[in-house]
């Protein structure tokens, strides 16, 4: 799949606002090595290179385009194309830091406890993942796509809920971390213009 980072930006409050409440919760002071795990256009990296000058902070995705949208601003951000799926930390950061992006990544059960594993003592894993399969827009499409004589093409791009639900993480990760702090937040976004659920989407 590729993305457009121009109609990805025109809804940049919206996109941001869950990146940046898990950002805040983040508690390190001054961490040496810090990863953002499908960083997209880069815009919550950047926050993070002015959050922690010190650190050595490398934005990863898959989208060759949003790597140019992100690397076109000055920054002391490595930039690097690769799949999230099957990162490799080259040494022990103390942030690991995904947002909106491990909910396209299957194996939750292997992912998260491989992602723990590679940080530094005192390390932080902050993941923020869409979880809307339950909302009336994937819940219409589901329909949509079993509905007519269609249904043999599309219902094998139907994929299964990605995200699963809180107490399977804590089940998946207590055993690994000295302490969890797992929320669920919904967000109302009124969204404006021509169309705009399906430019979201």
């Amino acid at each position: 799949m590729a993305w457009n980072p121009a109609l990805y930006s025109a809804f940049r409050e919206q996109r941001l606002q869950p990146a940046l409440d898990l950002l805040a919760r983040v508690p390190l002071e001054a961490p040496a090595r810090v990863y953002d795990l499908g960083c997209g256009p880069g815009e919550v990296t950047r926050l993070m290179a002015e959050r922690w000058p010190g650190a050595k902070i490398t934005g990863l995705d898959s989208d060759k385009r949003m790597l140019e949208a992100a690397a076109a601003e000055p920054s002391s951000v490595s930039w690097e194309q690769g799949d999230i799926a099957g990162f490799q930390a080259t040494d022990a950061p103390g942030l690991i830091y995904s947002n909106a992006a491990l909910n396209w990544v299957g194996a939750h059960e292997t992912v998260f406890p491989r992602l723990v594993g590679m940080l530094a003592p005192g390390g932080v894993l902050a993941v923020q993942m869409l979880c809307n399969h339950a909302e009336p827009s994937h819940a219409a499409m589901t329909e949509i796509a079993r509905a007519g004589p269609w249904r043999a093409q599309l219902e094998p791009f139907l994929d299964p809920a990605p995200v699963r639900e809180p107490a399977f993480y804590h089940e998946v990760l207590s055993p690994l971390a000295a302490h969890l702090d797992i929320w669920e937040t919904r967000y109302l976004h009124v969204l404006e213009g021509e169309d705009p659920v399906v430019k979201w989407f």
